[in-house]
């Protein structure tokens, strides 16, 4: 064998064990520190919110560098329904309209909401591709856009707030123009969009396929998906937060104040139009804030809480500047508020107050106690006459809300001064309550007028069934032969029931809800519509309430699907019905 060869391979196994020497112990080599993984914070998000959250994620990240925060932009209910529909993981849900969390999302989803910046509606253009751009103004932009050559374009109104803050600003612009066809014109006639109007408020119905003229209106899932739309002139016009609009050098028409849904100032006008999706739920008119919160699903619900203090903090108000979105300082928080949270926010007040018509007690104590479940809010009840009521309100000027048996009341509570916002919740129908058995053999109200019939009404000066009461006896011409029967008058009507059960009185008028739950010591005989008085049970928000906010809230859950399925629950008929119409 060639001796060279030999020393080679010598001189190789020689060094294969000097490097083999050189190695650490297994051991040692096995105490090495992996890399740490890094951890993934999800974000849900308002599409109007990329821009700014985009900037904050990264600031986030360098603060955090074993952070990836992951965003998903999308409309704002499609966002919430990532969550509670679809059941993905969240750490962080951020919506163009903040009562979207509470009011789909609390208890089960999440139970506390931070109110964290503002906005307000434009109507953006492209200066150079859109129609007529160096002509429309805050004067004449509706007029432009019922041009025949002219698109425009809004988000879908059942995913995205941007898409129902829209179509209401059509509305409002009738009312604020003077101009009853804007909504008739551009809505109406170009999609299947309704609307209804009663005693100057307006309920308009979005459907799920709204069938646009796509000649001359876009629908889009969401509002920043119309900007690209702008940019290469595929339409002309369309409807965006101003940050949107600012964000992307967009030109476009500063919508006054009072329909631009920006300003406190004006929110009892922006009030007067809301807006059904179709899934049923109620909008109202409201100016444009921001909700946060961290979702009771989420995988690193800590780190999520500290993206929320990041950016309701200072350098996330800095941010929110920049880019055209007004922050809220100090931010307001709501619901379970984190400890961690409370020296960064001011709170939502702890309770409500409610002045209430004592017949409306049952209904009403369930509907307080829901609402605290959803909001966190609990509400103390005043309940009394409708008028005494209307008398206590007046001499303390306090109070939340105003909720009588009738809608006389609520006019005259108006008229003076004390009710800026309305909804009508039910129906008060009168019948004769007899003692079980029915004793006196009453069977119609020309009865009550029988020598010898004992007979209890209401207090007209009190209460609503008073009033009523009289009412409807003096349209049936026998007021003077009853009243000449009556043995005594009550302050509220659940005085009246109880005359009736202890069989007390012979007969009585009142409530038909009233007498829910007294089957087996009451008999009820109906009163033929043509012969009864159907009344309209309407609650109000107090114009000196100290939580306008909140007291709107509660008006709109009363007025809400649920709060009425409720009053029905309790033998009420919801309003409205076209049986008492």
């Amino acid at each position: 064998m060639n001796k060279n060869f030999i020393k080679i391979v010598l001189f190789a196994v020689l060094i294969a064990a000097i490097s083999g020497c050189a190695q650490p112990p297994a051991d040692d080599a096995n105490t090495t520190e992996a890399p740490s993984e890094e951890i993934k914070l999800k974000i849900f998000h308002a599409g109007s919110l990329a821009v700014p959250l985009s900037e904050l994620e990264k600031e986030f990240e360098a603060l955090h560098p074993d952070v990836d925060v992951q965003r998903e932009s999308m409309g704002s209910v499609k966002a919430v329904r990532q969550i509670t529909d679809i059941g993905k993981k969240g750490d962080v849900i951020a919506s163009a309209d903040y009562t979207l969390i509470p009011s789909m999302m609390y208890p089960t989803y999440a139970d506390w909401t931070v109110r964290f910046a503002r906005n307000d509606m434009v109507l953006a253009y492209s200066t150079e591709k859109s129609k007529y751009a160096d002509e429309i103004n805050q004067e004449n932009w509706y007029d432009i856009l019922r041009k025949d050559d002219v698109v425009y374009g809004f988000s879908n109104p059942n995913f995205d707030p941007c898409g129902y803050r829209a179509v209401m600003v059509f509305q409002l612009a009738e009312l604020n123009y003077g101009d009853d066809m804007i909504f008739d014109d551009l809505i109406l006639s170009q999609t299947s969009i309704t609307i209804n109007d009663e005693n100057g408020s307006y309920l308009i119905k979005t459907p799920e396929d709204m069938e646009p003229n796509t000649k001359r209106v876009s629908i889009r899932p969401k509002s920043v998906e119309l900007v690209a739309l702008l940019e290469q002139g595929g339409i002309d016009y369309a409807f965006e937060y101003r940050s949107v609009a600012v964000q992307h050098n967009l030109g476009f028409v500063d919508l006054p104040e009072k329909i631009d849904l920006s300003s406190v100032e004006y929110a009892d006008f922006y009030k007067k139009v809301q807006l059904e999706t179709v899934d049923g739920n109620t909008k109202t008119g409201k100016p444009i804030v921001y909700g946060i919160s961290v979702p009771k699903n989420a995988l690193h619900p800590e780190l999520g809480l500290e993206f929320v203090k990041f950016v309701i903090g200072a350098e996330g108000q800095k941010v929110f500047k920049k880019v055209g979105q007004p922050p809220i300082v100090p931010a307001v928080g709501s619901g379970n508020l984190p400890g961690a949270l409370q020296g960064l926010t001011t709170v939502k007040p702890s309770s409500l107050m409610v002045y209430s018509g004592a017949g409306m007690r049952k209904p009403m104590d369930e509907i307080g106690s829901l609402f605290e479940q959803k909001y966190g809010v609990s509400v103390n009840y005043n309940y009394g006459g409708s008028n005494t009521l209307l008398s206590q309100i007046e001499l303390t000027e306090t109070g939340d809300a105003y909720m009588p048996g009738a809608t006389m009341y609520i006019d005259t509570a108006r008229e003076k001064g004390f009710v800026d916002y309305e909804q009508n919740i039910a129906y008060h129908v009168p019948v004769i309550a007899v003692p079980e058995g029915n004793p006196a053999g009453v069977t119609c109200l020309n009865d009550l007028t029988k020598p010898g019939v004992k007979v209890v009404l209401g207090d007209a000066k009190a209460a609503a069934i008073g009033k009523l009461g009289d009412k409807l006896l003096e349209k049936n011409k026998i007021f003077d032969a009853v009243n000449a029967n009556v043995a005594a008058r009550a302050a509220t009507v659940n005085e009246l029931v109880i005359y009736t059960c202890m069989g007390t009185t012979d007969a009585s008028i009142i409530w038909k809800a009233s007498l829910i739950g007294t089957k087996s010591e009451t008999d009820i005989i109906e009163i033929p519509t043509e012969q009864n008085i159907i009344k309209v049970i309407p609650i109000g928000t107090l114009t000196f309430s100290e939580n306008k906010e909140y007291a709107t809230m509660f008006v709109d859950f009363v007025a809400s699907d649920e709060g009425r399925a409720v009053f029905e629950k309790h033998g009420f008929t919801a309003y409205p019905n076209p049986k008492y119409e």
